[in-house]
Formats: structure tokens, C-alpha cells, sequence
């Protein structure tokens, strides 16, 4: 075991159980390794003749002292092949029309809050909207330029173009981009009587 994990994990118990478990070796009984005696453990060692703490000599080249022991230890099985995760395009949430979530769905690999503020704070704006918008839920709304309500295309089927249900005109019709997502909350609001209006701009 790497004697860097002990301060981190505060395993004091497992040192214990690794001096206990060597007595136990060398004396060919079984011990309760989690019920620490000293004295019972410290005599067998140094019946066996070796050191009452656990230490001994090594020869590696040069000497020094190294403590071992046998201990109880349980390997996690965690391999590369069982944990890779990538995709371009895949599945997606019928409702939101984003990327499905988890390895086992196809899912992609999301920007969190916290990626997102790291990007922020470097001024990748332009990354940003392509993780959260381009390569996820991309979308194209028609929105009035005059009262800035969202309109329907081919609002009446003998129109061409878009038209605004608010206004019943389609002069000032603009197309934007914008998360599907987002989209879907302005038509929730918009059906508990709380209307999002957008301003738009000419963006050079």
C-alpha cells in the first residue's frame, strides 16, 4: 500500500492491521486483526525474531528499515476500456432535444456550471456557444421585430413566410438562433400568461 494514501485516507487502522496480520503469519494462528493488542502482538514478533513494531531490515543495494506485513486488501477493478466515453452525434431528450445523459444511453459529455465559468473567465465565448449551442440543441426561431414575440412558420398555409400571431404581420420577421431548450421555456411562460419579448439587434 502506498504509504502517501495513510494521511489523506487517515488509515491508522490499516498500519495496525498490517503488523497484526504479520504476527499472525509468522505464528501460524489466526488473530482478530481489527481488535489491536500490542503486548500479544509485539511478543510474537519477537518470538519469531523480528522487530515488535513491524519494521525490519531490507536489502535493496543498500540497507534500510521498511515496515511489512500481510493484510486484507480488496482491488477495484476499474480498466480504461470499461470507462471511455465519447460521441459526435447520438440520441437526444424527445422533450428538450438535448443530448441524452450517461454512458450507458449514448449519452454526450456535458459542460457543467463549472466548466462554464472556466470558459467564461478565459473569454471563450465562441466555445462556449458551441458546446451549449450548436453541438447540443440548436434552433431557429422566427421572432417579430415589432412587438418581439416569437412567431410560427406558415402561421396561415396560404402565407409563405413567417407571421406573427400577436401582430398579424410578417414585415419585420427575423430568424435566431437559440437552445431548443430555451425556446421550450419562453412557450412555458408564454402559456401561464407571462409573455418573454425579445429585442433584436443587428450583431456585426
Amino acid at each position: 500500500m502506498n504509504p502517501h494514501g495513510f494521511p489523506s485516507r487517515m488509515t491508522v487502522g490499516k498500519m495496525l492491521e498490517i503488523i497484526t496480520g504479520k504476527a499472525a503469519a509468522v505464528g501460524g494462528q489466526f488473530v482478530d486483526s481489527t481488535g489491536y493488542k500490542r503486548e500479544l502482538t509485539q511478543k510474537i514478533l519477537e518470538e519469531h525474531g523480528f522487530n515488535y513494531i513491524g519494521e525490519d531490515i531490507m536489502y535493496t543495494g543498500m540497507e534500510g528499515y521498511s515496515c511489512w506485513g500481510m493484510v486484507y486488501y480488496q482491488k477495484l477493478k476499474h480498466m480504461v476500456g470499461d470507462k471511455i466515453h465519447a460521441r459526435s452525434t447520438g440520441p437526444v431528450v424527445n422533450l428538450t432535444r438535448q443530448p441524452t445523459e450517461g454512458r450507458n444511453r449514448q449519452g454526450g459529455l456535458r459542460i457543467g456550471e463549472m466548466e462554464r465559468d472556466c470558459l467564461i473567465a478565459y473569454g471563450a465565448s465562441q466555445l462556449i456557444h458551441e458546446r451549449l449551442v450548436t453541438s447540443s440543441d440548436n434552433f431557429v426561431v422566427d421572432i417579430c421585430g415589432k412587438c418581439g414575440v416569437m412567431g410560427m412558420p406558415n402561421w396561415y398555409s396560404f402565407f409563405v413566410t413567417a407571421r406573427c400571431q400577436n401582430c398579424r404581420d410578417g414585415s419585420e420577421m427575423a430568424r435566431v438562433q437559440m437552445p431548443y431548450a430555451f425556446k421550450l421555456l419562453c412557450q412555458e411562460m408564454t402559456a401561464m400568461n407571462i409573455v418573454p419579448k425579445f429585442i433584436l439587434k443587428d450583431v456585426v
